[in-house]
């Protein structure tokens, strides 16, 4: 852990012993200021919810109960992993005398994805259970909320920024947008230059690699550095990196991304024959060091783990150098045609589509800004009466169909949830959750479909989301995002907020901001599976309290010369913790290897009356191929109903 520096600054009292108060506990900034107790807290206040020692603070709002893997969510998981979960228990379990036509079991976007081509097929005329395990619905399309000096704060728990379809275009996804009322343009918060000159993304990733030259962008070389950052090195071909020639010449031309290295026809098989690392250093001719430059790009933005055991064809899926896919910097295209994101991330598409299914569930209206903040009616998300219901805090343990797979008319489900096992019937299930669980809650699993499972790989990622009082200390430096080579995480960005109606946020350095923190685990020269697991024991490994020194410690050592105080400057710190958080392709994984079949494309055939449907089939997790995938599976095992 690191150590502290009294000089620079100061935590507050450690974290498990903090007071609730009223259910509530002033968060991190706020414990160290002037405040008073949430219980009477005023607009100067940022209170919100503690967890316990190890999810620590949630922030406010509903999902203050639900920043990633919770504490609850580990443990019930975690069961499932070692098995403890035993044969008599499964036995004893509960029966609710409920059966469903179908069960989907996940309730991200892959899951809510199934129950969209269920309601367009049967609307209100049969019924369809979700179940999800965390206590707020969206998987890792939540977000964190803050409240700070009288503003609402939201920020992106996992899954954030999107592209919408052409409006007017067919398909899946334009069907849900038009379906559910989700828009297909959006304005942002215009920039005031008499305000700041600071040029920020519209969303968390694009400060990092694509489209870095289009906004400021720091490298931070360490504090000791002659030169601590580097603002904006793409825009002048690293010259002032503190690199020698010979790694910036690499470097540059590794950004040109010129070559071609293979004219075959089978440029992607090609490509999924090798690893990212590979592809880089036995065909392209670069060192090492270009390597490790993009290892925390590949494992923050897609892949989880580092260069050299990640499919060289994955690489050309995220859109990086030797891979085809050509990166080009357009000047001329304007910022808002970039990339869109809602202030919490994806969770403001994944609101409009459960809106879409069951009206009720969040209170108010249809308009755009009540879909967006209006609270949760968690009350009507699972009632007799609903022909579609999400039921939360609820891990499946087994899913099983009733007799042979190719002859049962039901399944077994069995789930866990308030610390009893509990049975319901599906005719159907469609299984849109992560393959660390599938393959060890489906016994009947054929073995084929169980060994294609055995070579799907995950890895973590954490996210981090920190309330800022002010953001007078980047607009002194002159960056909206950054990028470090050593300490805790990689990358942050805080972004030009959407235009969301009243409760926008402001663009404005002497007004509340979110700061986006994405912490990658690489573990470089492992096998693939070890450096998830690996990750996850340091992700998993540590208190909410360990973090929150470290990255108070990490922010200190960057912008203290720039005027930043802890003390004052920081109103809370949430930890979003995903232990699965990405699939991690291997070579083969996409096309096979010796003439097998890919694995993802074994799983897609399903058996019986249970489909697999999660953006994982597709080597490439993002929101509209998740809900492609779960449609799928879907709209093929509803032949059995």
């Amino acid at each position: 852990m690191m150590k502290r520096k009294k000089d620079k600054f100061q935590l507050g009292p450690d974290i498990t012993r903090r007071d609730f108060v009223g259910g509530t506990l002033v968060g991190f900034g706020a414990s160290l200021i002037n405040s008073i107790a949430p219980l009477y807290a005023s607009s100067q206040t940022s209170a919100g919810l503690f967890n316990d020692p190890w999810t620590g603070y949630g922030g406010v709002g509903d999902y203050s109960i639900s920043n990633g893997n919770v504490a609850s969510v580990r443990e019930a998981a975690h069961l499932i992993r070692d098995e403890a979960i035993k044969p008599a228990m499964l036995d004893a379990s509960e029966d609710t005398n409920e059966e469903y036509d179908m069960v989907i079991i996940g309730g991200g976007f892959s899951g809510i994805g199934a129950a969209y081509q269920f309601n367009k097929k049967y609307g209100n005329d049969k019924k369809c259970l979700l179940l999800e395990n965390h206590p707020v619905f969206g998987g890792e399309a939540k977000q964190n909320e803050f409240e700070v000096d009288g503003y609402k704060l939201i920020g992106p728990q996992g899954s954030n920024g999107f592209g919408p379809p052409q409006e007017g275009s067919e398909g899946l996804i334009a069907d849900i947008y038009r379906d559910a009322g989700i828009p297909f343009n959006y304005e942002y918060v215009k920039q005031d230059f008499t305000k700041t000159r600071v040029k920020a993304p519209l969303e968390n990733f694009y400060g990092m690699f694509w489209d870095e030259e289009r906004y400021d962008t720091g490298y931070f070389m360490g504090e000791n550095a002659d030169t601590p950052w580097v603002f904006n090195p793409r825009r002048d071909h690293f010259a002032r990196m503190p690199w020698t020639d010979e790694f910036k010449a690499e470097m540059n031309r590794v950004m040109e991304d010129s070559e071609t290295f293979y004219t075959g026809n089978d440029f992607d098989r090609w490509l999924d024959s090798m690893s990212y690392k590979d592809l880089l250093e036995k065909v392209m001719g670069y060192s090492p060091g270009v390597t490790k430059y993009f290892d925390p790009i590949i494992a923050l933005n897609m892949g989880g783990v580092c260069a050299d055991v990640y499919s060289g064809y994955s690489a050309k899926l995220i859109g990086i150098p030797g891979t085809g896919s050509r990166y080009r910097f357009d000047p001329k295209v304007a910022d808002e045609d970039v990339r869109d994101a809602y202030p919490g991330g994806n969770a403001g598409i994944y609101r409009h589509i459960v809106k879409y299914l069951i009206p009720d569930c969040i209170e108010g209206g249809n308009s755009f800004e009540e879909i967006i903040y209006n609270p949760i009616n968690f009350n009507v998300l699972d009632q007799p009466g609903n022909p579609f219901s999400i039921r939360l805090n609820s891990t499946a343990v087994e899913v099983m169909h009733e007799g042979e797979p190719d002859n049962a008319e039901h399944v077994n489900v069995t789930y866990y949830q308030g610390g009893k096992l509990r049975k319901i019937r599906a005719r159907t299930v469609v299984m849109s959750i992560g393959g660390w669980v599938a393959r060890n809650i489906v016994p009947d699993m054929p073995s084929t479909i169980r060994a294609a499972y055995n070579q799907f790989h995950h890895s973590p990622v954490m996210v981090v989301n920190v309330a800022l009082r002010n953001w007078r200390f980047l607009d002194k430096l002159g960056i909206s995002s950054g990028r470090w080579f050593e300490g805790s995480g990689a990358f942050f960005s805080i972004r030009r907020p959407m235009m969301t109606g009243k409760l926008s946020q402001p663009y404005d350095p002497e007004k509340p901001m979110v700061m986006t923190i994405h912490v990658p685990f690489n573990f470089p020269g492992n096998s693939i599976k070890e450096q998830g697991v690996i990750g996850r024991n340091v992700l998993l490994g540590k208190s909410y309290r360990d973090y929150e020194t470290e990255i108070i410690g990490q922010m200190t050592k960057m912008f203290a010369g720039a005027g930043f105080n802890a003390k004052r400057d920081v109103a809370g710190i949430v930890l979003n913790r995903w232990g699965h958080a990405y699939i991690s392709p291997q070579p083969g994984f996409h096309f096979g290897v010796n003439g097998k079949e890919a694995p993802k494309e074994v799983v897609r055939q399903g058996f019986g009356r249970i489909q697999f449907g999660h953006s994982e089939l597709t080597g490439y997790m993002n929101y509209w191929r998740a809900l492609t995938e779960g449609g799928r599976a879907a709209t093929r095992v509803m032949e059995k109903i």
